[in-house]
């Protein structure tokens, strides 16, 4: 079994090298993320690492619970991969990576993968890790149609636990993202059985293998508290004692909390925020790349966005420049392509609609809805970026005689409405998890199989659907490029939601903090952090 801790394979030669037969390999690595960024400071300061104290984040989501397997449903993933891991994760510079697992053999067919287990893992209660474990965690997640995720897993049809350190994955057929979709949190990793515990009864106190274990969490309340693993594998880590994370809803709570002390991270530093926070002796701000777009999405049960003509208009009279030059204060890009050019076959080659107010005032009048209609565009009220992006959206609409009304609500009361489908449109963000674009394929594209009928628009073109499935299949990287170009084209043109911007991910952080990082799809593992 060839290590895949010493010299990764990029993704592609692992796909090449999938397609010859019986192989050992390690594990692939994600092409570059995409703009240069400045080193963020978190990183830069790094000297002798210290041991100890507890580290303070201000979050802008909280858990409602703390199963893996619903890890969307759960609000807040970021705080469960800290408790529970998986086989592979992303790291920091975007390349997938092996963690409980330290490398796999793909069968001749390339229908089975077979896992070899990391020795030496433990949960947080001292008990070793076993392919039985993994085996039942991969199985549950894949049978869990409540979760999100679980279509990432919907190729697996079987899971076996070999021996004492080896995990078979079985696929209905030759699946191209197997080793990124093993990595999503979903498929972090927990007792068989729970343990012995009730399922009911283990969710309550979860244990798993991440460098962290809970100490401390009721839902709905303002702070969860996590312990160090005294049992972690990777020896020496975490540094940290303690993490206590702060869910502070509100953009400028969580700055005002960071300007004081009372915490050393808070996420989601609003664009306009930056350039004074850049002026504060003691905190930086570190921008890190993100497979991520803010969209604009249409819901096409209501009737007017179920018309063709009237998703382009209003595509057409965004003016995206403008949103963002309003919104981001040059941390972000236009967006163009629902892809974010950082991600794997990005193309740039993407027809962008507009802005052109001629253009959408003639698609409008193709429409059944010539003279314009009243909508509403609904937003989380405690992010100030949707707020002006919203304002803007308004503005430019009022020339189509569309008239916006802006519905603004708490975070929690949001992501209720707009998963009911109780919403005309709503501004949110999209975000790649791991280092194949199947999920946001699938994710936004594939209504009977993508786990949120298309991102909650009830977007559903048969022909997208069919290209979606066959890159899925495609493990020739080339052919998988042209797919991904053809999805990209056929989405713009139908414009089941807009592609607002790119932003990175704006993090303020203390000038006590070191070797923070976050990677492209968005999570941070904290057991590099320390305090100085």
């Amino acid at each position: 079994m060839t290590s895949i801790n010493d010299q990764p394979l990029s993704r592609r030669r692992v796909l090449q090298l999938g397609a010859v037969g019986a192989v050992t390999v390690a594990a692939g690595s994600v092409p570059g993320v995409g703009r240069a960024m400045r080193q963020p400071a978190a990183l830069s300061r790094l000297t002798a690492p210290k041991r100890g104290g507890t580290l303070k984040f201000a979050r802008s989501v909280a858990p409602t619970q703390l199963d893996p397997a619903n890890s969307i449903i759960a609000g807040d993933v970021y705080t469960l991969d800290k408790i529970f891991e998986p086989l592979f994760v992303t790291s920091p510079a975007g390349k997938l990576t092996p963690w409980l697992a330290s490398g796999y053999t793909l069968s001749k067919d390339r229908k089975t993968y077979t896992f070899d287990l990391r020795p030496g893992v433990k949960f947080s209660n001292g008990k070793a890790l076993t392919p039985a474990d993994v085996a039942f965690s991969i199985d549950r997640a894949r049978k869990n149609s409540k979760g999100p995720l679980s279509f990432l897993d919907g190729a697996i049809t079987a899971v076996e636990a070999k021996g004492s350190n080896q995990v078979a994955v079985h696929v209905s057929a030759p699946w191209a993202p197997l080793l990124s979709d093993i990595s999503v949190f979903a498929n972090g990793i927990l007792p068989a059985n729970y343990g012995g515990a009730s399922e009911a009864d283990f969710l309550k106190n979860p244990i798993g293998t991440g460098p962290f274990a809970l100490s401390g969490f009721s839902p709905g309340a303002p702070v969860l508290k996590l312990a160090r693993n005294q049992h972690y594998w990777r020896s020496g880590k975490p540094y940290l004692d303690a993490v206590e994370f702060h869910y502070v809803d509100d953009d400028n709570q969580r700055i005002l909390q960071l300007q004081g002390g009372q915490v050393h991270l808070a996420d989601s530093v609003p664009p306009a925020q930056v350039g004074s926070l850049k002026g504060v002796s003691n905190l930086s701000v570190d921008l890190f790349p993100a497979w991520q777009v803010d969209l604009l999405v249409l819901n096409e049960q209501v009737a007017q966005f179920a018309d063709r003509h009237v998703r382009r208009a209003i595509t057409y009279a965004l003016d995206r420049k403008a949103l963002v030059s309003a919104a981001s204060f040059g941390t972000a890009k236009p967006g163009g392509s629902f892809f974010p050019p950082s991600l794997q076959y990005y193309s740039a080659k993407t027809t962008v609609l507009g802005p052109s107010l001629a253009k959408a005032k003639a698609e409008l009048a193709k429409s059944k809805y010539a003279g314009g209609f009243k909508t509403s565009v609904l937003i989380d009220g405690g992010v100030q970026k949707w707020r002006t992006f919203a304002q803007a959206i308004q503005q430019q609409l009022k020339p189509l005689n569309i008239d916006v009304t802006i519905r603004a609500l708490d975070h929690a009361a949001f992501e209720a409405a707009f998963q009911k489908y109780d919403y005309d449109m709503f501004i949110d963000y999209a975000i790649n998890d791991i280092s194949d674009p199947d999920e946001m394929a699938s994710f936004e594209l594939d209504y009977q199989k993508g786990g949120s009928k298309s991102y909650w628009s009830s977007y559903n073109n048969p022909a997208v659907t069919k290209l979606v499935r066959q890159a899925q299949a495609e493990f020739d990287t080339t052919k998988r490029a042209k797919l991904y170009a053809q999805i990209q084209e056929l989405v713009a043109q139908d414009a089941p939601f807009v592609p607002l911007d790119y932003p990175p991910y704006i993090y303020g952080v203390s000038k006590q903090v070191n070797g923070f990082a976050v990677n492209p799809g968005g999570a941070y593992r904290l057991e590099d952090v320390w305090l100085g």
